[in-house]
């Protein structure tokens, strides 16, 4: 065969049929897509509709080419993380959502954005009600819509729980106090419906009344509970039983949990990613990262779980958290909150063979160390003494050496509760937080009116000038930092309103006798030093 007869047989169609092949089967191709795109929101709960308010040029090609989104979004991610580097986050969040309407279901997406929404986003803006919208939309669109999309995803659950415990519970931002009153005002809303009930049940909703409502109001608010916050009050009531129920040892049941919290937040949406994602072996670092959240946040919840009206007075909730003497160390949920770190560490030893020696158990063993300091200065001192034995019992080889205690022959325990407590507050004097600070001052001044009451003038001024000295040691640590997120009121406040907190809360005969000592009637109370306004300096 010749060479001009192998071309004539061999020949191809002409290169304009296969063009409009093609474009032939680019027309079919899109025509399906739209079909398949429908059939996929009918049928998949976690699927996503095609890209909104994108460019025509990225809108066409996704839609024309559905198979290569993986491509397009990682394109649209490697140009996301160059504008976060450069600092440009309104760009970054605008790429980032493109690829999360790509790809809905990588949870590095939705955790990036609620970040960037929360801290970087958040902090470029110095009113207050800015920041707290954007640090709302970052609970929102891990809440609303990262959940929705990975319902297994334990990173998801960490993420929306941290900022709860840490963006709005923490005291990082120079604008926490707003976050926290903010949030509790919209918690009050919905679960009880009034400032008045919120207080007189100590922040524990009804929840009975919320899971079988019993008139339209409680209908309004269960639906704003569930559409909006998306919480559940059957498995709020479950972890509270778990985590907030103390028995008293009278027999009396209390509970000690106060939903308005965000500490109270991150355990519930840990717990839920917990119930939700515990059997995917693969997550192990991750889970571990829920089991943490959850007993942080319970010790958190101790340290300054406790909404508290020291003078005596009704304190309108939106005053809480400007002064920072109404947030108080929350002792009851000693019990509860020394249980949780027990049960994650079982959890993870039992599910997933995890090693709970070393962060699970060293956490375990600071928050002892807290408990005992803790009743000390509360005047607990038996509540004190019997959790020093549990934490010797618990661990006897570390708490030993943390707390100068021996072991007797007859396998007792000798200690010396004092030198261990004012070992504790030397450290607390040159590293504590303001919370940490707080809650040993209020205590330390419990004291002084204890033994000032009991006519023990030389303890009563020792605790007052380490009261003082500790005031003045973290005041001096904080002077240049920013007024409203880590500042102590003035000693003298302290001093005024634990008095009047003590005369109102403590025994009664205790107080009989202060009242004595300080020549005050009966049922009185202490003025509040008014406040005088700023003088005028002379030099300008």
């Amino acid at each position: 065969m010749n060479d001009k007869n192998r071309s004539n047989t061999m020949d191809t169609p002409p290169k304009v049929a296969l063009v409009g092949a093609m474009l032939l089967c680019f027309c079919g191709l899109f025509v399906m897509q739209g079909s398949l795109n429908s059939q996929r929101g009918e049928l998949s709960p976690t699927y996503l509709e095609p890209l909104q308010d994108a460019p025509p040029l990225l809108a066409l090609t996704t839609q024309s080419l559905g198979g290569f989104r993986g491509i397009i979004s990682s394109f649209l991610w490697l140009r996301a993380n160059n504008m976060q580097l450069k600092k440009k986050y309104q760009e970054q969040m605008q790429l980032s959502e493109w690829v999360a309407q790509l790809q809905p279901q990588v949870s590095m997406v939705w955790r990036n954005r609620a970040w960037n929404m929360a801290y970087n986003i958040s902090v470029t803006y110095p009113d207050k009600e800015t920041r707290w919208k954007y640090v709302t939309e970052g609970v929102s669109l891990l809440r609303d819509k990262g959940i929705r999309y990975n319902p297994q995803e334990p990173l998801i659950y960490h993420e929306l729980g941290w900022i709860f415990q840490h963006k709005i519970g923490h005291n990082m931002d120079d604008h926490h106090r707003y976050y926290k009153m903010r949030w509790l005002q919209e918690m009050t809303g919905v679960l009880w419906g009034s400032d008045a009930k919120a207080n007189a049940m100590r922040g524990v909703p009804n929840f009975d009344e919320l899971i079988n409502p019993p008139n339209d109001e409680v209908s309004g608010r269960v639906k704003r509970l569930r559409e909006i916050y998306k919480m559940d009050p059957r498995e709020m009531k479950s972890i509270n039983e778990k985590y907030g129920r103390v028995e008293k040892p009278d027999g009396e049941v209390v509970y000690a949990l106060d939903w308005r919290k965000p500490e109270t937040q991150a355990i519930y949406w840990a717990m839920i990613g917990l119930k939700r994602c515990r059997h995917n072996p693969s997550k192990e670092n991750d889970l571990r990262k829920l089991e943490r959240l959850v007993y942080q946040s319970m010790m958190y919840s101790f340290d300054r779980g406790k909404l508290n009206t020291p003078s005596g007075a009704t304190v309108p909730p939106d005053q809480y958290f400007s002064n920072p003497l109404l947030v108080v160390p929350n002792l009851d949920l000693t019990e509860r909150t020394h249980q949780s770190y027990i049960d994650m560490a079982e959890l993870a030893a039992k599910e997933r063979e995890a090693n709970v020696e070393g962060t699970y158990h060293i956490a375990h063993m600071n928050f002892l160390r807290r408990v005992v300091e803790w009743n000390y200065y509360y005047n607990r001192e038996e509540e004190a003494v019997k959790w020093l034995k549990i934490s010797l019992k618990t661990y006897p080889e570390n708490m030993m050496y943390f707390t100068g205690s021996k072991r007797n022959e007859d396998g007792s325990w000798s200690y010396d509760m004092d030198k261990f407590v004012l070992n504790r507050l030397k450290d607390a004097v040159d590293r504590g937080s303001i919370d940490k600070t707080l809650a040993i001052l209020i205590g330390l001044m419990i004291r002084h009116y204890t033994h000032l009451a009991l006519g023990e003038d030389e303890e009563a001024a020792s605790h007052l000038t380490m009261a003082e000295n500790l005031h003045q040691r973290f005041t001096d640590r904080f002077s240049n930092a920013a007024e409203n997120r880590v500042s102590l009121p003035s000693f003298e406040r302290v001093k005024l309103a634990r008095l009047r907190a003590f005369l109102v809360e403590e025994d009664p005969t205790l107080t009989k006798r202060l009242r004595t000592v300080l020549g005050l009637k009966e049922d009185e109370l202490p003025e509040e030093p008014q406040v005088q306004a700023p003088q005028p300096n002379p030099k300008q």
